[in-house]
């Protein structure tokens, strides 16, 4: 069956907005590209990793509700929800390419990044080699998972028919390419084992990252099921979502009790109430993006109902959000009276990508088959 187009169109004030944000940081970039690093962001020997590295290892694990969405659809053959598959990979290719985009912007000699695919120039001993490459290689694959999308809008049934028979394999290399860089991320982090404040480094930071990596997905795949359903007029799709929910509890807890636990083992529970202002940036972490999702997730009458689940979405996120800001910035030992804060490019270079992810996004759901029959159907 051939799926229609949606054509439902974003208001007027959206596409003025998100396009002059847009332009704005498309602008700004243009100008970091030209001007360099130290003309254009507040980074330095002492901070050379700012807001845009905090931002991308926040961006991967919320994307990875893509691969998440994978996993459940195509290897564990839940049919149901291919219903909601394609916007969740839609968002998570935007945000793959989001990444891929400020990580060239954060690179001092961004015009040699083409190096990083010439095997003459790696370093086999490098975690970032290892991100990097699966980074590429999965933004790749969620191109070739929502290909679809172009073969259904202009009717080609023979490529729609060989895709379908690939779908599970590249399904499959999108998920192990996604778990190995989810945990090498927290990998790269092993390696600051002086310099990362001990509520948060940790030998089990590989696990930690990928484990946070898949619930993290699960909220995300809610919260973007929710506003699209919402904003598509597909509120029946909200009915997929409490298995989610109840899974992302399960491993909500998992992750709790492994935390806990670890800060027991290596004997730095004390820091939990004696660290100052990072004992209430992990009590943040811990309360809004644990504790509440985890109740309003376990509990039946909320993950039932379409604002429980939204707002346990979104404390998971912005529990992520705190925890990979305190991994990649707050929490990692400076030196004596060094400072830092964005500057104002820095900062509109992130609202810029976000608008142009927008901008894409509402595109394509207007011109390609994003919401297909069978979604439809199956949402009522």
């Amino acid at each position: 069956m051939i799926a229609r187009t949606q054509r439902r169109t974003a208001p007027t004030v959206f596409w003025v907005v998100a396009g002059v944000v847009g332009a704005l940081g498309l602008g700004v970039s243009i100008w970091r590209l030209a001007q360099g690093l130290g003309a254009t962001t507040n980074l330095s020997d002492a901070y050379p990793w700012g807001l845009w590295i905090v931002f991308d290892i926040f961006l991967i694990p919320f994307s990875a509700g893509a691969f998440t969405m994978a996993a459940i659809a195509n290897i564990m053959n839940k049919d149901e929800y291919h219903a909601i598959a394609r916007p969740v990979i839609l968002a998570g290719f935007l945000g793959y390419a989001g990444v891929v985009a400020i990580l060239l912007l954060d690179l001092a000699r961004w015009h040699q990044f083409y190096k990083i695919l010439w095997p003459g120039f790696w370093n086999l001993q490098s975690f970032m080699l290892e991100v990097t490459l699966c980074i590429t290689l999965y933004t790749i694959v969620l191109l070739l998972e929502l290909s679809p999308l172009l073969w259904e809008r202009f009717r080609m049934a023979s490529v729609q028919r060989g895709f379908r028979l690939a779908g599970a394999w590249i399904a499959g290399a999108g998920i192990v390419l996604s778990c190995l860089h989810q945990a090498s991320l927290g990998s790269l982090f092993l390696l600051m084992r002086e310099s990362l404040q001990g509520l948060w480094w940790s030998p089990m930071l590989p696990l930690f990252f990928l484990l946070s990596a898949v619930f993290s997905g699960l909220a995300m795949i809610i919260f973007v099921t929710v506003i699209t359903g919402r904003a598509y007029g597909y509120p029946g799709s909200v009915r997929l979502l409490p298995g989610l929910a109840q899974a992302a509890a399960v491993l909500l807890a998992l992750y709790g009790v492994l935390r806990l636990g670890d800060l027991v083992i290596r004997n730095q529970v004390g820091l939990m109430f004696g660290a100052g202002s990072l004992s209430l940036l992990f009590w943040g972490e811990i309360i809004i993006g644990l504790v509440i999702p985890l109740v309003l997730f376990a509990l039946k009458s909320t993950r039932e109902r379409g604002a429980g689940l939204l707002w346990g979405a979104i404390c998971v996120i912005v529990g992520l959000a705190l925890n990979r800001a305190s991994v990649g910035l707050f929490a990692l030992e400076r030196p004596a009276g060094a400072q830092y804060f964005p500057s104002l490019i820095e900062f509109m270079v992130v609202i810029g990508v976000l608008a142009i992810a927008a901008i894409a996004y509402a595109v394509v759901t207007q011109y390609l088959p994003v919401f297909s029959d069978k979604a439809a159907s199956t949402t009522g």
